[in-house]
């Protein structure tokens, strides 16, 4: 029986519908829905980051695994219809994560910010420092035409909002989000809204960017959990998250248009009443939940208005349905490893 390969990395491309994963010896590109392998590549070495710009045939790649094709500190810009790299950007520090827009390329490292030009030689147009940040934590509105981005400020538990459309040239605002350190950020579509974890897992807070008002705050749980991924839907109705405890909660996001189903304690609405504050009893929880059979690192993504996709680093594709009407559980629609399709197409 041929072994599986060994998932270093898997991303979503910006509107989810593409997703990439980066291995011991390259990387492959599936569509997301319906599941299907749309290229192989072997490069002979490990990539470590995989990104891809929209739809089109450019990544982004980084080097990574026991044997890396590319230095840690190497950005190769790579164009697939050509099978080759076509630029590459080298920056003083190793890349933790990067994110491409079709003006900038954002590099992230430990305790930097890197902005280049996309492009016209690919300048060099900023330089942001951060807290200490060995997992990348960065958001960006997914709006190819908007450029906001979120990152974690030098201070503990501080969200820092950057927005390189605004007239006042990259102008900075500060949220105090959290009272522990930061490790999950994700905006909406738009950049208009932004949400964070905390090194807790136990709250998601969302903020407006525009203000840096808090407008809702929903728990996950009430014991500690490290969060894996945090990600709004294309129309910010809904945003899910998921955790080492293997569970998946789906929240509605409170806006003007949208009827919020999260559920409310009993108790919270009796101390409410009573005047008695209870931020535990006050708290807003997940409307639908989705329980996997797997508790190892993995990425989620909304495939419509009413279903999710999980990828998990063992290659299991995981297609589950919520319903937008009623509070419950989510159901299983398709389950499978996906790294089984390269030996399907193998034989073609």
């Amino acid at each position: 029986m041929e072994l599986l390969e060994n998932i270093i990395y898997i991303s979503f491309n910006q509107d989810g519908s593409i997703f990439c994963i980066g291995t011991e010896n390259g990387f492959s590109i599936y569509n997301s829905y319906p599941l299907k392998l749309l290229c192989k590549r072997d490069l002979v070495g490990g990539i470590g980051i995989v990104e891809m710009l929209n739809h089109c045939n450019i990544l982004g790649l980084v080097g990574g695994g026991n044997n890396p094709k590319f230095d840690r500190n190497r950005l190769i810009i790579w164009d697939d219809s050509q099978c080759k790299e076509i630029a590459e950007i080298i920056v003083t520090y190793n890349i933790q994560n990067i994110k491409l827009k079709k003006e900038k390329i954002f590099i992230i490292g430990e305790i930097e910010i890197s902005v280049f030009t996309f492009g016209n030689n690919y300048q060099k147009i900023d330089s942001i420092n951060t807290c200490q940040n060995k997992n990348g934590i960065f958001g960006i509105s997914l709006d190819p035409n908007i450029n906001i981005i979120c990152f974690p400020s030098i201070e503990i538990g501080k969200i820092n909002i950057k927005n390189y459309d605004n007239n006042e040239k990259y102008k900075t605002t500060e949220i105090k989000a959290h009272q522990s350190e930061i490790v999950s950020l994700v905006m909406n579509y738009n950049g208009a809204l932004v949400a964070s974890a905390s090194k807790q897992g136990t709250i998601i807070r969302i903020y407006q960017t525009k203000d840096s008002a808090l407008i809702q705050e929903l728990r996950r749980g009430t014991k500690s959990s490290e969060i894996y991924s945090l990600v709004f839907d294309f129309k910010s109705q809904y945003i899910a998250c998921s955790s080492n405890k293997g569970t998946i909660h789906i929240f509605t996001v409170k806006n003007e248009q949208n009827l919020v189903k999260n559920q409310k304690s009993i108790l919270g609405t009796i101390t409410s009443f009573l005047g008695i504050q209870s931020d535990y009893l006050n708290s807003e929880w997940s409307f639908s939940q989705y329980r996997l059979d797997y508790k190892g690192k993995h990425i989620i993504n909304f495939c419509n208005e009413h279903s999710i996709i999980v990828l998990t680093l063992n290659g299991n594709y995981y297609l589950a349905e919520f319903n937008t009407n009623s509070v419950g559980e989510c159901t299983t629609s398709l389950k499978f490893n996906f790294l089984q399709m390269e030996f399907e197409n193998e034989g073609e």
